[in-house]
């Protein structure tokens, strides 16, 4: 009887391992098979993401291009206005351009260093430099007013050329605006 017993027991046992095993190796396999699912997903969303990222990228890069295209196009045209505003009233740029040049010359400080090298030479240049300035803005006023060029038209020219020119870096900064909200 207790052969009986043991045997039953053996027999048992061996069931009861054999369920174990069986259901091990089923949690195994959905194990690995959900594992598997899982890296198929991530790896279609990694393809996905670059895939968006590289179109945002080149969207991106044409419209960037887009606006550096109408930039240049823009500061062509600028140049080719003022090219032509200079063409025309020739003085007035000669005279504007003294003028700029007079008053940064004005503005920049004499030094130290210069007074000792320079001495009463600097002196009489500056003075010589000032009267000739005169005489040149005198002489330009005469030939710009015998041509018909006043102040006023100079004014004139010149704000127009200078709204052109902010026209152009108003749609320069415009389209790089746009470019950046829309990368957004």
């Amino acid at each position: 009887m207790a052969d009986g017993l043991k045997d039953k027991a053996s027999a048992g046992f061996a069931d009861a391992k054999a369920k174990v095993e069986d259901v091990v190796a089923k949690g195994r396999a959905k194990a690995s098979e959900t594992a598997s699912d899982a890296k198929a997903r991530a790896e279609k969303a990694a393809a996905t993401a670059k895939t968006k990222a590289k179109d945002a990228s080149n969207a991106a890069k044409a419209k960037a291009d887009q606006a550096g295209k109408a930039a240049k196009a823009n500061a062509q045209i600028a140049a080719a206005k003022t090219a032509e505003s200079v063409e025309r009233n020739p003085l007035a740029a000669v005279a504007g351009g003294l003028a700029i040049g007079a008053i940064i010359a004005a503005l920049l400080p004499r030094t130290a260093r210069e007074d000792k090298v320079a001495g009463n030479i600097g002196s009489k240049v500056r003075s010589t430099a000032k009267k000739a300035a005169i005489n040149a803005r005198s002489t330009a006023k005469e030939q710009l007013d015998a041509l018909g060029v006043n102040a006023d038209s100079a004014k004139d020219g010149l704000r127009n050329l200078i709204d052109k020119l902010g026209e152009a870096a108003s749609s320069a900064g415009s389209a790089a605006a746009e470019t950046v909200r829309k990368r957004k």
